[in-house]
């Protein structure tokens, strides 16, 4: 049993060594394995130094290693710090801390511990000290969570099952404790899967890195941040090592260039934006000129399409006149043909206009001698044909008395002249009843027919004095003769007048048709223009935000470059202990934190012996993870 003993604190040791190796920085992990005897001195025969002369000690320095268990769901459950002293003299050392239990880690002397005091005698160079501290506080609050197949699950749960898994991990200021260390210290946590179990990883906030057989996925929480990462992958009978988280200050190395010489050359954009936003002004009020006079012309052009269109429209109607001027004048050339008038004929005309006047007023008074006996005459018709009653008979009722076999031969004929007489007379009183109108408007119309010829006749008088009249004016035919000459050469002329007219109006047609697309691309052209306005619009626009933008633009390149360096680089920071404040001879702090693993349960073995070996250092320190 004491072989398997010393083989578990093999093994301890190893895992220890293998944390340190990925969490502590060269300089603690230097100083701890100076105080383990890797700068030629062992546990058991540290370096002495010379005791102090007034009794206390006089001490070099020294650091704060703060170890701390947490569940795998990130809360904590234990906190333990190793105090590392380094002295130049030995002698008495007091430390301050609100420790649970302390426990030396350099010898087996035993310490005093009073409320938050602890007191010790250090002669060794090196000198370490483990605190058990009270209160389960770290300046961050952890969470991590399990989900299998979207399903939400407990670590224990989750042991040993496949499926679907994702894991969220999320790091959180807490502000119950002084925020210095969250404000100035950058988180390293490190998740481990085993890759037998694990594949598809998925971790795109993640650093992965491959160690053996394993994948590491490291994430950086840098100062003052919180953080929520999640990673996603395929498992088969999961387990998992716990997630390992570490802790140190803040440092970067990056020198930033000076830019007094870069930004030198920036001075001079200003003045050349501010000059192109001038020039694209000054082509912004040219391309509206250019936009109004477009749309004018495509208004005019309207006008002119729509004149085409009409005369396009017209054109038939406008020969056809022209044609019919021509074929006029011919006409009245040809009637104004004074050679062969006789013009003692022209001097009767008067007397024959006066003769026909006379002659309409005779029928004037016949057709009102006429309507005189129309109305008498139609009296007397109305009257018989009002008298003729209505039977009403039925060609049934008729058939029937013709049927009647009481009627003798000569009774059934007369019987069929009375029923061919009734049918001719009521024939004749719907066919009155028809016409009837027109009988009724002889009346009216005789009259006013009358009177119309009457005034024809007068008419005539009229223009039979006023002719006589025209004629005893008239010096001679010669003038109707120069006006019947002057008439023809004027018909003859205006054959090639109409020749062109048609021709004229042939290509006012096709005009008219070619003309469309021409206005059809006249307005692409509006639009296009338009198009330009806008364009240029919106770029004087944007250089007038860029002028804006690039007045300051030297001193805002220099106010970002400043605030890259203010989140960037590692700010002044003095260590501070995290035991006490009281502890003024801290200076390094280091965090170095382990979650609980996911593993399934194992069967239970007997209790292992204790061996009576004085415990070492290192054992010591495994002893904090067990």
């Amino acid at each position: 049993m004491k072989d398997n003993h010393k083989e578990r604190k093999m093994k301890a040791r190893h895992w220890i060594a293998a944390c340190l190796a990925v969490c502590l920085i060269a300089a603690a992990t230097i100083g701890l394995a100076a105080a383990s005897g890797s700068a030629g001195q062992t546990e058991e025969s540290p370096a002495k130094v010379e005791q102090g002369a007034d009794g206390a000690a006089e001490i070099a320095g020294k650091d704060e290693v703060v170890y701390a268990t947490l569940s795998a769901n990130g809360g904590v459950r234990a906190i333990y710090t190793v105090n590392h002293f380094t002295l130049a003299k030995g002698g008495n050392v007091t430390d301050y801390g609100d420790y649970e239990s302390v426990v030396n880690l350099s010898s087996s002397d035993s310490l005093t511990q009073e409320g938050n005091t602890v007191s010790f005698t250090a002669n060794e160079e090196n000198y370490y000290y483990q605190g058990n501290m009270k209160s389960t506080d770290l300046p961050w609050d952890f969470t991590i969570e399990y989900y299998l197949d979207g399903k939400k699950l407990e670590p224990e749960e989750i042991a040993g099952k496949s499926g679907s898994l994702e894991i969220k991990i999320i790091s959180a200021k807490n502000d119950r404790m002084d925020p210095t260390f969250y404000d100035n210290y950058m988180l390293q946590i490190t998740v481990t899967l085993d890759t037998d179990k694990c594949s598809n990883i998925d971790a795109p906030d993640g650093t992965p890195a491959s160690a053996g057989k394993d994948k590491m996925i490291a994430y950086t929480v840098l100062p003052g941040k919180d953080a929520d990462f999640a990673l996603k992958a395929d498992v088969t009978d999961f387990t998992m090592t716990g997630i390992s988280i570490s802790a140190v200050p803040y440092s970067m190395s990056m020198e930033f260039p000076a830019m007094e010489d870069q930004l030198d050359g920036l001075e001079q954009l200003p003045e050349a934006i501010d000059k192109l936003n001038e020039g694209v002004a000054e082509l912004k009020n040219g391309t509206q000129q250019m936009t109004s006079g477009a749309n004018s012309l495509v208004d005019g052009s309207d006008g002119i399409q729509d004149g085409l269109a009409q005369l396009s429209q017209n054109a038939g109607q406008i020969e056809n006149a022209s044609s019919q001027i021509g074929s006029a004048l011919g006409q009245i050339a040809s009637a104004l043909d004074v050679e062969g008038i006789d013009l003692s004929q022209v001097g009767q005309l008067p007397s024959g206009l006066e003769q026909l006047a006379d002659g309409l007023r005779g029928a004037s008074d016949g057709l009102s001698q006429l309507r005189s006996g129309f109305v008498t005459a139609y009296a007397a018709l109305d009257g018989a044909i009002q008298g003729i009653p209505d039977a009403d008979i039925s060609q049934q009722e008729i058939a029937d008395l013709l049927a009647n076999s009481n009627l003798t031969d000569a009774q059934r004929g007369v019987v069929t002249r009375l029923t061919a007489q009734y049918q001719a007379a009521q024939t004749v009183k719907g066919t009155y009843a028809q016409v009837k109108a027109a009988f009724d408007a002889v009346d009216a119309t005789a009259d006013t027919l009358a009177g119309s010829i009457d005034t024809i006749a007068d008419t005539l008088d009229t223009i039979s004095a006023q002719v006589g009249g025209a004629l005893s004016q008239m010096d001679g035919i010669e003038q109707l003769g120069e006006l019947a000459s002057g008439l023809r050469v004027l018909a003859e002329n205006y054959t090639g007048f109409h020749d062109g007219l048609t021709a004229y109006l042939s290509g006012v047609t096709e005009l008219s048709s070619g003309y469309h697309s021409f206005h059809t691309g006249l307005s692409s052209f509006s639009g296009g223009v338009g198009e330009l306005n806008d364009g240029v619009g919106e770029l004087m626009d944007g250089t007038n935000t860029m002028s804006g933008e690039v007045a300051d633009m030297p001193g805002k390149i220099q106010e970002e470059i400043d605030k890259m360096k203010e989140e960037y680089m590692p700010s002044d920071f003095d260590p501070v202990s995290f035991t006490s404040p009281q502890n003024t001879d801290t200076e390094f702090v280091q965090f170095v934190l382990q979650c609980g693993g996911i593993e399934k349960p194992e069967e239970e073995t007997e209790p292992q012996e204790t061996g009576e070996e004085n415990e070492t250092f290192w054992d010591r320190l495994a002893a904090l993870f067990q």
